[in-house]
């Protein structure tokens, strides 16, 4: 499943973090989880728009109206452009025990812009103190009308309207250096798997939220990162269970807060590594 052919110069790498549990789904199934906006931990991280009805993005909905029908129909895969941030691993990866997965852009498909509403090179994140509630510079200028809730391809004429609905945070969240791959999700059920944006799983949460997990092409996953606070056994269990090869652990060094990482041999040699720490 790991590839390292692609040179980094041809493609784009983006990382996602995980606890355990979650990355061995990501490895058995081969898939990355896209999650409706309405899911998402922030509720102000929630599809706005000013109401500007000449628009044909917007027809004559109102824009609360229109945001729940964005916020119910596309799926959002949230990544980062780092590896080595603390904050991302305390939150993210399980404080620490869990893993960053590597993933090419190129070879998962999340550069196509016919597949893709909002691509991952178009996809990074704008941190705002308040949110843009105000009228757009100017109306699209080419091609036809946009569904409100059913956009499968990139629209660039429309790229300022889809930064307002799915790319604009608050500012409190720029340590996370976000970049978002954005999907339409209309018509993916139990019973239909497939549409125009790919192949997917959907699986039900108890507490009533649903995760879509995207079905990805063979050697989209191009390297594994185990945190410092791993367990060193389970690290051992999952690189052999699934022939991982060139995977790298966390180290903690005196004198920095970085995350600095080496490639994993063996759970013995992890263990040693965490007591030369300190």
């Amino acid at each position: 499943m790991m590839s390292t052919g692609r040179g980094a110069e041809l493609s784009m790498r983006l990382y996602k973090y995980m606890s355990l549990a979650s990355l061995e789904a990501v490895l058995e199934h081969n898939t990355v989880g896209f999650s409706l906006p309405k899911d998402l931990n922030d509720p102000f991280d929630f599809p706005t728009a000013p109401d500007v009805r000449d628009y044909g993005l917007f027809g004559s909905l109102t824009a609360s109206l229109k945001g729940s029908i964005w916020a119910r129909y596309m799926g959002v895969c949230s990544m980062t452009r780092t590896a080595t941030n603390s904050l991302m691993w305390a939150h993210y990866a399980d404080k620490h025990r869990g893993a960053v997965v590597e993933i090419d852009m190129g070879t998962a498909g999340f550069l196509k812009t016919e597949a893709n509403a909002i691509p991952a090179h178009f996809g990074s994140v704008i941190y705002l103190n308040n949110p843009n509630m105000s009228q757009y510079a100017g109306a699209p200028t080419s091609g036809p009308g946009v569904v409100v809730g059913e956009l499968y391809d990139f629209r660039v004429d429309y790229y300022q309207q889809l930064q307002r609905l799915f790319l604009s945070k608050p500012l409190c969240w720029a340590y996370e250096e976000e970049v978002r791959v954005v999907k339409c999700l209309r018509g993916v059920d139990e019973e239909n798997p497939e549409n125009a944006s790919g192949t997917f799983t959907v699986v039900r949460r108890d507490d009533g939220s649903s995760m879509h997990a995207f079905h990805l092409p063979e050697g989209s996953v191009c390297q594994i990162r185990f945190g410092i606070a791993a367990n060193p056994y389970e690290v051992q269990r999952i690189v052999n269970d699934f022939a991982l090869e060139g995977c790298l652990v966390g180290r903690k060094r005196r004198g920095s807060y970085d995350v600095q990482f080496e490639p994993f041999q063996n759970a013995q040699e992890m263990i040693a590594g965490a007591q030369d720490q300190g």
